[in-house]
């Protein structure tokens, strides 16, 4: 329900009366009385603020004009200070470096003066020694003064003396004119020997040292070559007619290079080709030496050249290589032709041997691969021959001290293993025919083997011996072995149980040089 206006209006005038009597009415009253007074205030103040404004505004022009001079005076100052420090730093330098030299220089003059103290030490202890020595000298002086009046008479004997050795001296240098002279004189005959001494060396063919590694290599390669091509022809099977033909064996048989008591039986056992290849290989090999292993080929036949050259180094080696060397010079084309003539010989007298054993082909095919053995041979022998050494081929059976034999390589498979197997034969073997020559160098003595040198050995030939043995017809009278089948059986011994595997010639160990 709402008041009415005069009841609103009523109550707010009482609310006014309550209000007057009331003492915060009075308070705020007195309040209102003031602020006129306040404004007054109020404005004086602003005026006042105003005054103190304007005078900080002058305060503050007057502080930046004092804070201006200010800074300019300090970047004058600092500026200043700079140059001053910068010439302050310049000047302590300068100073700093004087005192580094006059401390370096003090130092000098200490070490000058601690040396030239120590030196006057030296030189005063030096003058006190000088004037021991000098006291000693004085000494000496006076007992010398003293000998030489004693040695006065030993001077005139001096001076005769002397006049004597100048009359000796004298006759020294007359003797030492003549000596003199006598020595240009051998000079000139010395100088006179020398030309003829080149002269003499100009006439020799050039020898050559230390080439014995070198030579036995490529004779071990001749030889090599030579049984491979042997044994390449020879283990084929013969023909039958050739087999029953004994005259188609004459050639072979009957060769002066081949020893009467080998056996060669006319079959195709493995012991006969054996054999028929030993027998070839000792042809060979003496058809080399006969007409390839000369000294020289000055002659085209045979000569006593070589062994009067054997005698000659058993004597004097040096002497044999002088001649040597003198052969080896002397017209080189006949020479060439003359080896070339030596190995045309072998090449025809060893084939011709067993012509009608083998077949043309068979035939043709030996001759060629002989003459390339034989040049091999020839220009292994040119080493050897060039040698300042002596050495010579022999095909001696002569047995030395701890130098055996190597046993020749050939094929003991088969029938011809059982075969030898089935003879008996004392315990031992020895060497039945060389095949290969041991070199022997020959210095002022007897030759003395090099090589081992290759054979073949009794056991080798037992096979063979045995069939021949048994193929004989038994004597007429008394129904044993002919005559010459006892020959063979005497030339065979048992089977080695060591026996080579091939057939180089190497250096024996007891004659290395």
């Amino acid at each position: 329900m709402s008041a009415s206006p005069t009841q609103v209006l009523e109550a707010f005038v009482t609310n006014i009366r309550s209000l007057a009597s009331n003492d915060n009415y009075k308070a705020i009253a007195g309040a209102f009385d003031k602020i006129p007074q306040l404004n007054a205030e109020i404005s004086s103040k602003d005026t006042e603020i105003d005054s103190l404004k304007a005078e900080i505004t002058s305060l503050k022009a007057t502080h930046k004009n004092h804070v201006q001079e200010n800074l300019e005076t300090y970047c004058k100052q600092r500026d200043d200070f700079k140059k001053e420090k910068a010439q302050l730093s310049k000047k302590i330098s300068t100073l700093e470096a004087d005192i580094q030299e006059k401390v370096v220089t003090t130092t000098e003059h200490h070490q000058t003066e601690d040396l030239l103290r120590r030196q006057l030490d030296l030189a005063n202890k030096s003058l006190d020694e000088e004037k021991k020595t000098m006291m000693n000298a004085n000494a000496a002086i006076t007992k010398l003064q003293q000998s030489m009046k004693g040695k006065d008479t030993g001077i005139d004997k001096l001076r005769e003396g002397l006049h004597n050795e100048k009359a000796q001296v004298s006759k020294f240098q007359s003797q030492l004119q003549e000596t003199l002279k006598e020595k240009t004189s051998l000079e000139h005959e010395l100088q006179s020997s020398t030309t003829r001494l080149r002269e003499i060396e100009g006439f020799t063919a050039k020898l050559h040292e230390g080439d014995e590694a070198v030579w036995i290599g490529r004779l071990d390669e001749v030889w090599e070559s030579a049984h491979r091509l042997v044994d390449s022809i020879f283990k084929e099977d013969l023909t039958e007619k050739c087999l029953r033909d004994t005259s188609a064996w004459k050639n072979l048989r009957d060769s002066p290079h081949l020893d009467r008591g080998l056996p060669l039986p006319q079959s195709n056992s493995p012991a006969a080709k054996n054999m028929r290849i030993a027998a070839i290989l000792a042809i060979l090999a003496r058809c080399i030496d006969l007409h390839v292993f000369q000294p020289s080929h000055l002659l085209d036949e045979e000569d006593e050249i070589r062994p009067l050259l054997v005698r000659q180094a058993m004597a004097n080696s040096k002497k044999e290589s002088f001649c040597r060397a003198v052969l080896l010079s002397m017209f080189s084309e006949d020479q060439a032709r003359n080896a070339a003539k030596g190995i045309e010989r072998v090449v025809r007298e060893v084939p011709w041997c067993v012509r009608n054993l083998l077949s043309d082909a068979q035939y043709d095919s030996f001759r060629l691969g002989l003459e390339h053995v034989v040049k091999q041979a020839y220009h292994a022998w040119q080493l050897i021959q060039s040698a300042t050494e002596k050495f010579e081929p022999l095909f001696k059976l002569k047995h030395f001290e701890g130098i055996e034999w190597q046993m020749l390589s050939l094929d003991e498979d088969g029938a011809g293993a059982k075969e030898q197997s089935m003879v008996q034969t004392p315990e031992g073997d020895e060497a039945l025919l060389v095949i290969f020559p041991r070199i022997y160098i020959i210095e002022d003595n007897e030759p003395e083997p090099i090589t081992h040198g290759v054979a073949l050995m009794k056991s080798q030939s037992i096979a063979a011996a045995a069939e021949i043995e048994r193929r004989s017809p038994p004597s007429p009278t008394t129904g044993r072995p002919g005559p010459r089948s006892r020959a063979i059986r005497s030339r065979t011994l048992s089977i080695s149980s060591n026996g080579g595997n091939d057939f180089l010639s190497k250096r024996t160990p007891s004659a290395a040089h």
